[in-house]
């Protein structure tokens, strides 16, 4: 059950990263009932598209008692670009519980992914799990548990792919942050790649349509 409601590309978190808690972070997986979805769907059908959630289970990700982040619908589809696009050399802000991490390692595509996290306590409780239960982790993955917005790459290191999923809500307030992140990592981008945020273009027609009401 829990693999049909999941995106096409997306393994279901539930089936690799385990319940846990860990000074700050904590992971717990829930289930949506039928009769759950039924009332998501109906959301849905009045302008809501990404408030429906299928059937199944699902994993969730606290911090200092915050949600983070789910593997949802909606968080599949909103990073489902990335993962499209992600080949060669990877580096990706935000760990979180490794909804796109997983899939990107296992493109034959992609030869190394780099991932910057802020909390240990969230390292500590997903990568381990990831290790042990996605094969292509052991030679393409590292994880430094930094900020990404104050983190000092390595001198010389480029990347084809980059990724920043930092934010655990979709609001305009997340753009100063996207900013800066891409101009902190332009040089860092090898020629031909590709760098993005986290519905970053969603946000930024949400600040062009707000900008144009206050005219």
């Amino acid at each position: 059950q829990a693999m049909s409601s999941h995106m096409t590309g997306f393994t279901p978190v539930a089936e690799v990263v385990p319940p846990g808690e860990q000074g700050v972070a904590k992971i717990k997986h829930f289930r949506v009932s039928s009769a759950e979805s039924a009332v998501t769907s109906m959301r849905a059908a009045f302008g809501r598209p990404d408030e429906f959630v299928p059937e199944g289970s699902y994993v969730r990700l606290e911090v200092q008692g915050g949600l983070m982040m789910t593997d949802t619908r909606m968080e599949q589809h909103t990073n489902a670009n990335f993962v499209r696009k992600a080949t060669g050399d990877v580096l990706i802000a935000g760990l979180g519980i490794g909804m796109v991490l997983i899939p990107v390692l296992k493109k034959p595509e992609v030869k190394s992914v780099l991932v910057i996290e802020k909390y240990q306590d969230v390292i500590d409780l997903v990568l381990p799990a990831i290790m042990a239960k996605v094969p292509e982790a052991k030679d393409k993955l590292k994880v430094v548990c930094w900020d990404a917005l104050t983190w000092a790459p390595p001198k010389g290191a480029k990347w084809d792919t980059l990724y920043f999923d930092i934010w655990p809500g979709i609001t305009t307030d997340n753009l100063d942050e996207i900013t800066l992140l891409k101009r902190r990592y332009a040089r860092r981008k090898n020629e031909g790649g590709w760098m993005g945020a986290w519905v970053e273009d969603k946000l930024r027609r949400i600040e062009r349509l707000d900008r144009d009401r206050r005219r």
